[in-house]
């Protein structure tokens, strides 16, 4: 267990001053350092590929079909709030909530849209990215769409009534996909979507649906065929992510909840 437990917040109520001084000391360091916006980023896309979307057929006699998407990324989250939190100790990923009136109406949250902050770069604007095949080194950019195409929260309300793990993963991968391709630009692609700024507030919304699923249906309501898999490049097992307290946060609640009472041993 933790030692501490820490909330992360919503965007609007983050502090995204610690979190700017955090990432743009990241994005500050050489791509070869293991503390730099770049290396971390690139474990999901270009050129290392590590992330896991959707389904897959699994190795070896007894193979079957499964699916890794919200353990890995809830590994990555943790792996990336250690190393911001490391240069900036108030630097906890805020998740930003695309089903809220506020989003409807101005869509990307205002830190992020920002390309100047106190007479510099604002490093919530746009990332670094390495050199890539017949694409030189650059910052990211964006292409978002209107607003009210975001996904609502009846829409995800639905999805966190759903029963079993797999069809929430799914369904919640297809609503995920949707944010990545309404931001657009470098976002709407696998090899560059995790070095634009934003994308870590996606996917601790992505997480934090999870957390809340799990309130609701159990932390390990998961096949047991799932538990003992390897969350590569971490080294952690699924096993050892179900349970947010274990990596040391939890989240705040807001505008999406689950009802009811909470349950942290439920499910199968």
């Amino acid at each position: 267990m933790a030692d501490q437990i820490v909330v992360r917040p919503d965007v609007e109520h983050a502090d995204i001053a610690a979190l700017r001084d955090a990432y743009g000391k990241m994005q500050a360091l050489s791509g070869t350092d293991n503390r730099s916006w770049i290396f971390w980023a690139d474990r999901h896309g270009f050129p290392s590929y590590y992330c896991w979307h959707h389904a897959q057929e699994g190795p070896g006699p007894t193979q079957f079909t499964y699916d890794l998407f919200l353990p890995w990324h809830r590994a990555y989250l943790s792996y990336w709030e250690h190393v911001a939190r490391d240069q900036h100790d108030g630097a906890i990923p805020p998740w930003w909530d695309w089903t809220s009136e506020l989003s409807h109406q101005q869509g990307l949250p205002a830190a992020y849209t920002q390309e100047q902050v106190d007479g510099g770069p604002n490093p919530l604007f746009s990332g670094p990215m390495p050199d890539m095949p017949d694409n030189p080194a650059r910052q990211t950019s964006r292409d978002p769409g209107p607003p009210r195409r975001l996904p609502s929260a009846g829409k995800v309300e639905q999805v966190l009534g759903l029963t079993q793990y797999e069809d929430f993963s799914s369904q919640l991968q297809d609503i995920h996909d949707g944010v990545h391709g309404w931001v657009g630009g470098d976002m709407g692609v696998i090899p560059t979507s995790a070095f634009d700024p934003v994308f870590w507030a996606h996917h601790c919304m992505i997480d934090r649906i999870w957390y809340l699923w799990q309130l609701r249906h159990g932390v390990t309501n998961i096949p047991p065929r799932y538990l003992s898999m390897t969350l590569e490049p971490f080294g952690k097992t699924v096993q050892q992510v179900l349970d947010v307290h274990e990596l040391g946060y939890e989240y705040a609640v807001a505008s999406v909840s689950a009802p009811g009472p909470a349950s942290a041993n439920g499910g199968a």
